[in-house]
């Protein structure tokens, strides 16, 4: 399997650096309060900022100054670290603090707050993804970091990734082999010897699921024992497949040897579950490393972050769309959906799909038009959301996670996916509370906002402060559901973009991190700032601060 770089730091930019020693800073780079956030605006709780620390001696040194309220004067605040490393994330997700010669104190940021915590040494923190309500993992080197305070390394040099049908798993250099994480309890599963890299990890990071030369793999991280389909059995793994772990082992597509594709569930080695029971191979339970076919000719499918449901097509002349209970088998045609022979592609966050329908043969001659339905997956009713003009393909996107969480059973607050369109890179956008919209072409789903909107970004970029919750570029733009567009005023100049959006309470507001375009490595200076803008594209950005990044900040 070998070493190699975890997408999380491939998506995330590399961590800020300190300038060069060279003398005390100027002015324009120290942090300042340039205006009070307005008494109408409900803004967030206590914040701490990445800032460069006065001193007369050096302009290398960078602390953390700690306010209570968002919005506050920084000559308030307290410099609660005076030289650190930070590994920057997701403000609302705990972040790891490493602290250097001048001031050698570790922490931990929990909502606004400094928890004292010790590092493991020789680890340097990079920045910070969210894997878990109470959980975040740094890139680089991996430290699982908890709001409590507590930090374990899952081992020397270990590394962690988010695998691509769900979960977090880690590995280190020399060995195939990797385990897996949890994101409740913020531990590490030891490490096994698997045939290639997961691509997903069971909730409670005991199980792997792998794919090799067409054979499905599931491995039990706690005594090492894999249960493998496709090599000793008549069905056989498809390569990038959609997948997700059931209470009972990992569902996906597999291919007879004739090459009919089922969407069947294969089981866990020993006949084990996810909860740490077993199961007996009845009705509703896949036996012992062994298959449960839930749907014969299966087309496209789905499923939903719970290993709960999915959502396929079915049949093969005329098919139609079903919801699949992966416990059950349980198949419900999907109401109000046309049955057809159209290409179907399909993209699910939370208890909500967005599906496409394609004219067969759609990237041949001139693009054509292409329905994009919405549906409820508990009631199994489809509504047409939008109808786009010109299409030749046609890409799910990846789940945008919310309040600091990825997409998951444990996502409470709404995330959003959605699907993008080519030739022309329309995107249409669904969150987990079933709002659908089509964003400008080119543009990203970034959030979801009150009012059934859904914010999107000017480009397909991420911010330079983690892997969730970026922005990118330097327009942003608020889209109903009925699709009034509204453009956002960031006030990012140019040689300036949008790292961080942060939807304030009071469903009206945006806080905007905007930081250098040309180089996300240089320490915060003057083109790092925080400003405060209206969603209804009313009045003028408004600048709260200059010359910090938000590091964490609470509720």
């Amino acid at each position: 399997m070998g070493l190699r770089t975890p997408a999380a730091v491939v998506l995330a930019l590399l961590s800020l650096a300190a300038c060069s020693p060279g003398g005390p800073p100027g002015p324009q780079s120290l942090p300042a309060r340039v205006n009070p956030l307005p008494a109408d605006v409900k803004g967030p709780g206590a914040a701490v900022f990445l800032a460069r620390v006065p001193d007369e001696t050096r302009d290398d040194m960078l602390g953390l100054i700690r306010v209570d309220r968002f919005g506050d004067a920084l000559a308030r605040g307290t410099w609660v670290r005076r030289h650190v490393e930070v590994a920057l994330g997701d403000p609302a997700a705990p972040i790891a603090v490493r602290g250097l010669t001048a001031d050698p104190r570790d922490a931990v940021l929990v909502s606004g707050d400094v928890v004292d915590a010790t590092l493991p040494a020789h680890v340097f923190v990079e920045r910070t993804f969210p894997v878990g309500p109470t959980v975040s993992a740094t890139t680089g080197r991996c430290l699982l970091v908890r709001t409590d305070g507590r930090v374990e390394q899952p081992g020397p040099e270990a590394q962690c990734e988010r695998a691509p049908n769900g979960g977090v798993y880690w590995y280190g250099p020399g060995s195939a082999a990797a385990g897996g994480v949890d994101p409740r309890a913020g531990t590490a599963t030891p490490r096994t010897s698997v045939p290639a890299f997961p691509v997903a990890v069971s909730p409670d990071g005991r199980y792997l699921a792998s794919l090799r030369d067409d054979a499905l793999a599931i491995t039990d991280t706690r005594d090492g024992t894999t249960a493998t389909v496709g090599q000793a059995s008549a069905a056989r793994s498809s390569r990038g497949a959609p997948g997700a772990f059931t209470t009972d082992g990992y569902a996906t597509i597999l291919r007879q040897d004739d090459g009919a594709p089922v969407l069947a569930v294969a089981g866990f080695p020993g006949g084990g579950s996810e909860d740490g029971g077993s199961r007996g191979g009845g009705s509703h339970g896949a036996s012992r490393g062994g298959v449960r076919r839930l749907v014969d000719m299966v087309g496209a499918a789905a499923f939903t972050p719970d290993g709960r449901l999915a959502l396929a097509t079915e049949g093969a002349a005329r098919p139609r769309l079903v919801v699949v209970d992966l416990r059950t088998g349980t198949r419900t045609p999907v109401r109000d959906f046309p049955a057809g022979d159209a290409s179907v592609k399909i993209a699910v966050v939370g208890e909500h799909a967005l599906v496409a329908t394609l004219p067969r043969d759609a990237d041949v001659g001139e693009p054509r038009p292409a329905d994009v339905w919405e549906v409820d997956l508990k009631q199994a009713r489809a509504r047409r959301a939008v109808t786009i003009a010109r299409v030749r393909q046609a890409v799910p996107l990846p789940a945008v996670p919310a309040g600091g969480q990825p997409a998951g059973p444990e996502t409470g607050a709404p995330g959003v996916t959605g699907i993008r369109f080519a030739p022309d890179g329309v995107v249409v956008a669904l969150t987990s509370e079933g709002v659908t919209a089509a964003g400008p072409a080119g543009a990203f789903p970034v959030a979801a906002l009150p009012g059934r909107r859904i914010l999107f970004s000017g480009d397909t970029g991420t911010g330079d402060e983690g892997d969730t919750g970026g922005s990118g570029g330097g327009s942003l733009t608020a889209v109903s559901e009925p699709g009034a567009a509204v453009r956002i005023a960031t006030g990012a100049r140019k040689g300036q973009t949008v790292a961080r959006v942060l939807p304030t309470a009071d469903g009206r507001h945006l806080i905007v991190c905007l930081r250098a375009a040309d180089d996300p490595r240089v320490g915060p200076g003057p083109d790092h700032e925080i400003v405060l803008t209206r969603l209804d594209g009313g009045g003028a950005p408004l600048v709260l601060y200059r010359g910090v990044v938000l590091a964490s900040v609470g509720p």
